[in-house]
């Protein structure tokens, strides 16, 4: 029924064919259809006049815009296309005389004696273009009364715009009114292939849609010269298409002088661009203003809305590519001191400031680089990038524009660190003033350590030290105190000039630094350390493990001296420092200070550490779920290269993986580790004791109990080369002594479990203490094991650890039930298991819940146990089955399905059980819980 014009306009044409139905029956009827400009009204109007034809109607169809505008032209052009009735034709008035205030009553009988034999459709486009006189007579043939088989179809961009008694408002009260809106979201696709032979995919479909509202007119103007071609929706986006978009003339054509410097000055704020701002803009006074507001409105390009929008964001382009470039940066500049004066943010004067280039403005500098940092906090890469690559074109001083490119080489660190360490390292070079050359030079080694290449960046320190010379002792302090950092990072092996011949043995507190970086520790907050003295105590303090409080006191020192937005290296030291201490409130503050939008794209690494610091406070609170919701989104944009081999993508890895094997979901725990190539030999590096912890607690909690003793024996190695004695660190021999303990080894857990107490109690913190009692009590019996267990208990009470409360909590209630004192160890499970299910730990839950029905019988139990009440009957019934040993096939044949469908349910209950396969069923499914098939 309706042409390749008229796609996606089934319900409009439809309506209009019930029209026609109901005035072949003699309900005479007029239609106005409406709409913008390009919105189809004319495709509508064809349709229509065909679809009148094809019911039996004599059409008569027109263009009001291309007839004279002599009295009664349209009328008398439609009537001649009429069949002539047995009547003669009466004359059209003289052109000459004075318009009567009721048009012939000749033409208005001859319409109707037409109507009276056939059905008539008169069909008129541009009818806002209609003369007064066929105006009148349409008016008077409205009003026909039924039998007469008449229908007019009007097509206007608006008739009765003004109130009145107005023909034109006479006729559009009584009339049916078709209101075309652009087309809908999902036809869009079939509009481009079949009217410009372009192949849309869904997302570029919806960014046709949004830019152009579904507007046919538009459409084909975003997608001319694309024939054959799949464009993307980016490639869509206004400024990034063809330079100048075809079809303007249709909206800009025969605007007023001040409607299109007001539509320009709306182009150039942008969304929501308020009307006195506009005004100023256009250099227009309030009247002037408002009645080409309204001009805009009734011409379809702005919405009629305030604040100032255009009605489509493709109108925007087309009148902001319009504007001379003389004048449109003059524009933004204005645009910028308007808004800078107005009190508005920097995000917004900074846009202008771009969009204006380089006018040697003074004053633009701070608003540019504020955006800038608030963009990139907002992961809003490319536009902070933009905004400082803006700056860099204007005059600056040598050290603000130090300050620019470095933070241009951040942003661009996260995209492409090898062309920002290009980058950082060829202005270092070239740098003749100290302080800008040291500037660089840390920047480029917090890169180059990221990337997992620290023996590099203690070479450009090296490098940029002997250049700038012992003339400027503070820069070199600031390069001698990053350099002591980055070798504190390790990993040791890379520097072997740690270890002293005549020094202490690696398993040590004592810190094996070189003698130069000693005498650092005397300028601890002094200017222009950025808070790398104290940084660097806290680090040493934390890995000897004997004074917390003086830890916590460096760390509140270095955060201080660097402030907000101060170097990465120190808020990340500085934070870790104070979450080893358990100060994880102050923690958490100093990361909202960096990063105060959570949840947002990455744009820097800072971002990255910011949101893994962030991370571990909650796991270190055993809120897994809270890990999985900051570090889970942060895997996209950081599995693509070069970002998967930096060191705190690796981090977060770790610390994800991790998190999933202590929530129980093992299978993303493992696509995780393999698809980061984790899970074969790890090289030398910064992020290896938290990968080989990560794939630890993974190997515990799928059975590999060899592999996963193994790998912390591989952790402990790697701190001790590090002189990490603190167990706050990674308490690795406790994890070590649990996993040996259940396998027998109770004398080597025991000596791993009593050397992690030691030193856990020179640290101090009721959590690592509490952490290396359990560790002790399970490598005892009897009343010992009970008294241990209660002491752990106590302490991780009062610590922030609730997961670990838990779990020994579990082995108290346990120990309690073995002594016959079941009404202690019942109220211990009850606690524990209320701790496991608040951390999202459901292994852990699962044990609780099997020790508690084996301890605990007259509570008494339902037949499906809590933790399987998630599951459907269907499930329970396979589970049911794979509990008694039946094999696939033997289960999919007793209930009478597909192998397919066994298998199905079967992963789908351990996914939501958080168990790997059959063999860990009795853990969960216990023989009083079997459902009978």
């Amino acid at each position: 029924m309706a042409s390749v014009g008229v796609t996606g306009r089934g319900s409009e044409l439809a309506r209009l064919a019930g029209l026609f139905d109901g005035a072949r029956a003699g309900r005479p009827v007029t239609v106005l259809v409406r709409g913008e400009p390009g919105i189809g009204k004319s495709a509508v109007l064809e349709a229509g006049a065909a679809l009148a034809a094809a019911a039996g109607f004599q059409v008569a169809a027109g263009d009001a815009r291309g007839l004279s505008g002599r009295p009664y032209a349209a009328a008398g052009y439609l009537l001649d296309r009429l069949p002539a009735t047995g009547a003669a034709p009466g004359a059209l008035p003289d052109p000459a005389a004075p318009p009567a205030p009721e048009p012939p009553a000749e033409l208005v009988e001859r319409a109707r004696r037409q109507a009276a034999e056939a059905p008539v459709a008169l069909c008129l486009d541009d009818a806002s273009c209609l003369d007064p006189g066929s105006l009148r007579w349409l008016l008077a043939l409205s009003r026909t009364m039924p039998p007469a088989r008449l229908v007019i179809v009007l097509a206007a961009r608006g008739l009765a715009v003004s109130p009145g008694p107005a023909p034109e408002a006479e006729l559009a009260v009584g009339a049916e009114c078709l209101d075309l809106a652009g087309l809908p979201a999902d036809a869009v696709a079939r509009f481009a292939e079949t009217r410009c032979g372009v192949s849309l995919d869904a997302r570029t479909a919806r960014t046709c849609h949004e830019l152009t509202g579904g507007n046919p007119a538009l459409l084909l103007a975003l997608l001319a010269g694309r024939s054959g071609t799949a464009p993307t929706a980016d490639e869509l986006r206004p400024g990034t298409g063809p330079s100048a978009l075809p079809g303007a003339e249709r909206w800009l054509g025969g605007l007023s002088r001040p409607a299109l410097g007001l539509a320009r000055a709306v182009a150039v704020l942008g969304a929501d661009a308020e009307i006195n701002q506009a005004a100023r803009l256009a250099g227009l006074d309030v009247g002037a203003t408002l009645s080409s507001v309204d001009e805009l409105v009734g011409r379809g390009l702005l919405a009629n809305d305030i604040p100032l929008t255009f009605r489509h964001p493709l109108l925007a382009a087309m009148v902001g590519e319009r504007i001379p470039a003389g004048t449109r940066a003059a524009l933004h500049l204005r645009a910028a001191e308007l808004l800078r004066d107005g009190g508005f943010g920097a995000t917004r004067v900074a846009r202008h400031l771009v969009a204006a280039g380089p006018l040697g403005q003074s004053w633009t500098v701070e608003p540019l680089m504020a955006a800038a940092r608030r963009l990139a906090g907002e992961g809003r890469t490319e536009e902070a990038a933009q905004h400082l690559r803006g700056l860099l074109r204007e005059r600056l001083r040598p050290r603000v524009r130090s300050a620019v490119r470095c933070e241009l080489a951040r942003l661009d660190g996260f995209t492409d660190p090898e062309r920002a360490i290009r980058l950082l390292d060829a202005a270092r070079r070239e740098a003749e003033d100290p302080g800008t050359a040291a500037d660089y030079a840390l920047d480029l080694a917090a890169l180059l350590t990221g990337c997992g290449r620290p023996v590099d960046a203690v070479a450009v320190l090296d490098d940029t030290a002997g250049r700038i010379g012992a003339d400027a002792p503070a820069h070199l302090r600031r390069l001698r105190l990053h350099r002591a950092l980055v070798r504190a990072a390790g990993p040791a092996r890379l520097f072997p000039d740690r270890e002293r011949p005549d020094g202490p043995p690696a398993d040590t507190a004592e810190s094996a630094e070189p003698p130069e970086t000693s005498d650092t520790f005397d300028d601890a907050g002094t200017s222009g350390s950025g808070g790398r003295a104290a940084a660097l105590r806290a680090v040493r303090t934390v890995r000897a493990g004997d004074d917390r409080t003086a830890a916590a006191r460096y760390a509140r020192e270095a955060l201080a001296a660097a402030g907000e937005g101060g170097p990465a290296t120190v808020l990340w030291y500085g934070c870790r420092a104070l979450i080893h201490a358990d100060e994880l409130t102050e923690a958490v503050t100093w990361c909202g200070r960096y990063r105060p939008v959570g949840g947002a794209r990455p744009g820097r690494w800072t971002d990255v550490a910011v949101d893994l610091l962030r991370a571990t406070v909650r796991r270190v609170r055993g809120d897994l779920p809270g890990v999985t919701g900051i570090l889970a989104p942060l895997i996209e944009p950081l599995a693509t290269e070069p970002a998967v081999s930096h060191v705190l993508a690796r981090l977060a890895v770790a610390a994800l993986i991790e998190a999933a094997a202590t929530a129980g979901d093992t299978d993303t725990a493992r696509t995780l580790l393999t698809r980061w190539g984790l899970d074969g030999e790890q090289p030398p590096r910064q992020d290896t004791v938290a990968v080989l912890a990560a794939r630890a607690a993974l190997r515990a909690r799928t059975g590999e109990v060899p592999g996963a003793v193994d790998d912390w024996y591989a952790a402990g190695r790697a701190l001790t080369e590090l002189t990490v004695r603190n167990p706050a660190v990674l308490p690795w021999r406790s994890r070590a002594a649990h996993l040996l303990a259940a396998e027998g080894q109770t004398a080597e857990a025991a000596r791993l479990a009593r050397t992690e107490l030691d030193d856990a109690r020179r640290w101090g913190t009721p959590r690592a203490v509490g952490t290396a009692l359990h560790a002790v009590a399970v490598t005892e019996t009897g009343p010992r094991r009970i008294d241990l267990l209660d002491s752990a208990v106590a302490l991780l009470g009062r610590s922030p650890a609730r997961l670990g409360a838990a779990a020994a909590r579990l082995d108290l209630g346990r120990a309690l039930g073995a002594a016959g004192r079941t009404e202690e160890a019942c109220e211990a499970f009850t606690v524990a298991a209320a701790g496991a299910e608040a951390c999202g730990a459901r292994p852990l839950a699962r044990r609780i819940a099997v020790a508690r029905r084996e301890t605990c019988p007259a509570e008494g139990h339902d037949t499906v146990p809590p933790t399987l009440t998630g599951l459907t009957p269907q499930e329970l019934r396979i589970l049911s089955l794979a509990r008694d040993g039946h094999t696939n096939r033997e289960i999919a044949g007793r209930l009478f399905v597909t192998l397919r469908t066994v298998e199905f349910h079967l992963s789908g209950a351990y996914r939501k059980l958080g168990i790997s396969g059959r063999r860990q069923l009795a853990e969960v499914m216990p023989a009083e819980s079997r459902t009978p098939a």
